[in-house]
């Protein structure tokens, strides 16, 4: 090997397996609080971090609310403990990893704790039992708490993507910038869509419009207008309109790159799309069923973590196979500052 070459890549297969673990148990957390929230279970305890004062609280899993909750609780103090052990794996194997690995093992051990705070400030801040003047910043907090568990999955799904051994092994082509472009301004807009849903879901507007696709006097566009109902009419036709778009557009340019290891991304997105519009419309003609309007929550996640994995390995570069080249090559870090 002469000293122009670079060194060969050092595969971490057990690191990428934990990764992906972390990644499910990500989900899980997400589904398991959806729920909680869908169900109206988010107050089932009113302090925190302690329930009813006691890390095993009496009758919780004879109480449906409280085994919700509770159980919200201790899933998340396993994701937490999950990423603590990711984080630390990664950093002991940094020599041997991409240079955007520990970085963004940084970024999700920050995000488990924060969205741990925030998700206790939407406790201590519900105005149950609080002046009335905090119900707007109990809402705010509900709110972020819910936004922040998608900033959390796309973290741990970013690293995933970063620690696979598919990683080394892209090619990049002259298509991949365009397909990272598009894909990044794409998982903007689901986020976005993402934020007016979860305003939506805690305001309670999610059937302020409860007809699907016209409105109750058959109209397009509702004649009636106010917070709720143009809330309403933001996520479920224009975003999600904007939306749809956006994402066919990316799996195409996705499927037309020439990687294989894109175009597999872009057709589980497609297939998730389409669920998530029916999955929406069967949660409005059937009055907001809790599972499914708690899956509905967690397959938009699914989109928008699929379109971020996507835009994360259209991103890489092919100047950087191993972890001791220059990272002036390496896109992943300016695509998402």
């Amino acid at each position: 090997m002469t000293s122009a070459e670079s060194p060969p890549t050092v595969e971490n297969p057990w690191l990428a397996r934990f990764a992906k673990l972390v990644v499910c148990a990500t989900f899980v957390l997400i589904f398991i609080g959806g729920y909680t929230t869908t169900s109206g279970a988010g107050m089932a305890f009113a302090d925190w971090p302690l329930s009813n004062g006691s890390l095993n609280p009496a009758g919780w899993w004879q109480n449906f609310m409280m085994r919700l909750e509770h159980g919200h609780r201790l899933t998340a103090g396993t994701v937490m403990t999950l990423v603590i052990v990711l984080f630390v794996w990664t950093l002991l194997r940094r020599r041997f990893l991409p240079r955007a690995a520990v970085p963004l093992a940084a970024c999700a051990l920050v995000g488990v704790f924060s969205q741990a705070i925030l998700g206790g400030l939407r406790v201590i801040l519900d105005p149950q039992g609080i002046a009335a003047t905090t119900s707007t910043i109990a809402t705010t907090f509900r709110v972020l708490h819910g936004c922040f568990a998608q900033i959390e999955l796309c973290l741990v799904v970013s690293l995933a993507a970063v620690l696979s051994p598919v990683w080394p092994q892209l090619v990049a082509q002259p298509t991949f910038r365009k397909v990272a472009r598009l894909g990044w301004v794409t998982a903007g807009l689901v986020f976005v869509q993402l934020m007016v849903g979860a305003t939506m879901r805690h305001l309670g507007a999610g059937l302020a419009i409860p007809t699907y696709p016209l409105t109750p006097d058959g109209g397009i566009m509702p004649k009636v207008h106010n917070a709720f109902v143009d809330l309403n009419f933001t996520h479920t036709r224009f975003l999600a309109l904007l939306v749809t778009i956006h994402v066919l557009l990316l799996a195409r340019r996705a499927l037309v790159s020439g990687e294989v290891r894109l175009a597999r991304p872009a057709l589980l997105l497609i297939a998730l799309l389409v669920a998530q519009i029916l999955m929406g419309m069967f949660v409005i003609w059937h009055l907001r069923p809790p599972m499914l309007t708690t899956l509905h929550v967690v397959n938009g996640a699914a989109v928008f973590a699929t379109t971020v994995f996507l835009a994360v390995r259209a991103s890489r570069s092919p100047a950087v196979d191993s972890p001791g080249e220059s990272a002036s090559h390496f896109h992943l870090t300016e695509a998402t500052a």
